[in-house]
């Protein structure tokens, strides 16, 4: 494990000496950028605890055009510091390689390789992995006014300490788009995941899987989605999603996630409920350049595992744990153009408020958070 981590960090700064520009006319690309954000709830927990989180991000990418394929060799830093949990902050390195062929008529095919370290502070090293990834994704265009999508992901994820969640993921997905001739577009995606375990979990009874065997859980999720301009500058879309388990039900520690406001780190990732889910946004182009959005979305969770009291007594009246979750935004971006549109200057405002329901009195709670952000693109 530890070989494999520095081996991902030498070609992370392999990388970046092979950034450094040798010939003036190579196709380059860079973004930088930071946000702030006063949380209100950082933990999302019933116990509030207000915290303000920093996140930069560094992204470099260098572009090879051939013939038939286009290449591109980037590497991202993700920094996300807490002002006061500070034992919290982390940071995520990634390294990805691609390729991509143009058909025409909107067509194309994309692959490519991906990996990924998770460091975080001494304190919780239990969230610190490395992901290896290879994905091959395709667009075709059918008819006038369809076009179809289309992919696969294998995916493996190695934590440094909980190895118990060392696992494999695959996922496949296809889709379809119409395009009609007002304006508005109908979309259906099917995504299918699928993980496996490399060594046994908890089930949600608490005790390891009977045999000893490592879980398989799968997920189908689909998605509807509509959208349709309004007025000149005004338009609407709505979704809808519904997502189904399968495999090992009865498990439902089936990983981390890699961002600092899941609702638990530990134990709820896509793969451990059942929803129903559907949302929708309004935005607006204004003059110079300025775009609003504002937004709800609303999730109807159904878990496995029983809830518990605060004091980690099972409520066995209750049933297994529900959730409704429910959350408007809106957000206010201003782009800048210079240097003949070659950068590009975004600056943007950002709100949102979250309510989460639950027979679990530790998941009932609210929080809001206000962002502002500053990206660079050049």
């Amino acid at each position: 494990m530890k070989q494999m981590r520095a081996l991902i960090k030498s070609l992370l700064v392999l990388t970046l000496i092979a950034f450094c520009p040798l010939d003036a006319s190579a196709l380059w690309r860079s973004e930088l950028s930071l946000s702030t954000t006063l949380e209100s709830n950082v933990l999302r927990s019933s116990i509030p605890y207000p915290d303000r989180i920093t996140e930069g991000r560094v992204y470099v990418a260098h572009q090879w055009d051939f013939p038939a394929v286009t290449g591109l060799l980037s590497y991202q830093l993700n920094s996300v510091s807490f002002n006061d949990l500070t034992d919290r902050n982390y940071n995520i390195n990634t390294l990805k390689v691609s390729g991509e062929h143009k058909f025409g008529d909107g067509e194309w095919l994309k692959g490519g390789l991906q990996a990924s370290i998770r460091e975080d502070r001494e304190a919780y090293t239990m969230f610190d992995y490395s992901e290896f990834e290879g994905f091959v994704d395709a667009r075709i265009a059918c008819i006038d006014n369809l076009s179809a999508v289309t992919g696969y992901t294998l995916r493996k994820r190695l934590y440094s300490v909980v190895t118990e969640l060392d696992n494999w993921e695959h996922l496949l997905y296809g889709g379809a788009t119409i395009a009609f001739s007002d304006g508005t577009t109908v979309s259906m995606l099917s995504e299918v995941g699928y993980k496996k375990y490399l060594l046994p979990v908890f089930s949600a009874s608490g005790s390891g899987k009977s045999g000893g065997d490592a879980a398989e859980v799968g997920q189908w999720a689909n998605t509807l989605r509509v959208s349709r301009p309004l007025l000149d500058n005004l338009g609407l879309m709505v979704y809808g999603r519904g997502r189904v388990n399968f495999g090992d039900q009865e498990v439902y520690v089936s990983g981390l996630s890699p961002r600092y406001f899941s609702e638990n780190d530990l134990y709820d990732d896509r793969y451990g409920y059942e929803s129903r889910e559907c949302g929708g946004m309004l935005s607006c182009r204004l003059p110079h350049a300025l775009v609003l959005r504002i937004g709800y979305d609303y999730a109807d969770k159904s878990y496995l595992q029983m809830p518990l009291d605060l004091d980690g007594n099972l409520i066995l009246s209750e049933g297994a744990r529900h959730d409704t979750i429910s959350g408007i935004w809106g957000r206010a971006e201003k782009r800048f153009s210079f240097s003949g549109k070659k950068r590009q200057l975004n600056l943007y405002g950002e709100y949102k408020w979250l309510r989460n329901s639950s027979n679990d009195p530790f998941y009932r709670y609210s929080g809001s958070a206000t962002a502002i952000g500053v990206a660079v693109i050049f």
